[in-house]
């Protein structure tokens, strides 16, 4: 799914062509395309990309295992649409990887894939949550909502009978902050499990449960 959610958007169009010996010996990588961090056993790599889709899926369920004593879902969301049309997609600007070990064992402890950037809706019943979301996604104010294995509510609309969440990246009042969206995976301790992270980039998250490393 986090793959799929990433990897199946539709990059911008672009036509390849050849390039001459002489247009090659003057390319270099020195834009940042790609980069690659390691640091204090955390690996970093972020992709200078910029990808547009729009796509629906009837339901995405990720992290069924015992916590507290009740065995469920981290995530559980049904009728998913990322964007609105093929004319009012989801624009992703960016992709990071990042993966966190222990200094001792080297064992892998978490994974991180996401984008700091997202431009468009988000929309889904979420029945099951976990992690933080941006009450600013849903038009309250900007300030984090933790959740565990709960569900995702915005005020009633009158007159609109589907109970789903729109997460509007880059909503009216905040298009100058960034708007990100991550899914992490730990595998241990106790945010053990799949959570998201929408709203935030890495800078604009206030340090906790959900961002520090394990």
């Amino acid at each position: 799914m986090l793959l799929w959610f990433f990897c199946a958007a539709a990059p911008s169009p672009a036509k390849l062509k050849p390039l001459a010996p002489s247009e090659m010996k003057e390319t270099t990588a020195q834009q940042g395309f790609t980069q690659f961090v390691m640091d204090n056993n955390t690996a970093r790599m972020f992709l200078d990309i910029h990808m547009e889709t729009y796509t629906t899926v009837n339901a995405f369920s990720a992290g069924y295992y015992e916590k507290n004593g009740v065995t469920a879902w981290d995530q559980q969301w049904s009728e998913v649409s990322i964007g609105n049309s093929v004319n009012d997609d989801m624009d992703i600007d960016g992709l990071m990887f990042m993966a966190d070990f222990n200094g001792t064992t080297n064992e892998l402890q978490r994974v991180v894939i996401g984008s700091n950037r997202l431009q468009g809706d988000l929309t889904a019943t979420f029945n099951s949550y976990s992690g933080t979301y941006n009450t600013a996604l849903t038009g309250g104010s900007w300030e984090a909502a933790d959740l565990t294995r709960a569900p995702v509510t915005e005020p009633a609309t009158p007159g609109d009978p589907v109970p789903s969440t729109t997460f509007a990246f880059n909503s009216d009042g905040y298009a100058d902050k960034d708007m990100g969206l991550f899914f992490i995976i730990n595998m241990e301790g106790p945010q053990q499990g799949v959570q998201v992270v929408a709203g935030f980039d890495e800078q604009s998250l206030t340090p906790g449960q959900w961002w520090d490393k394990p």
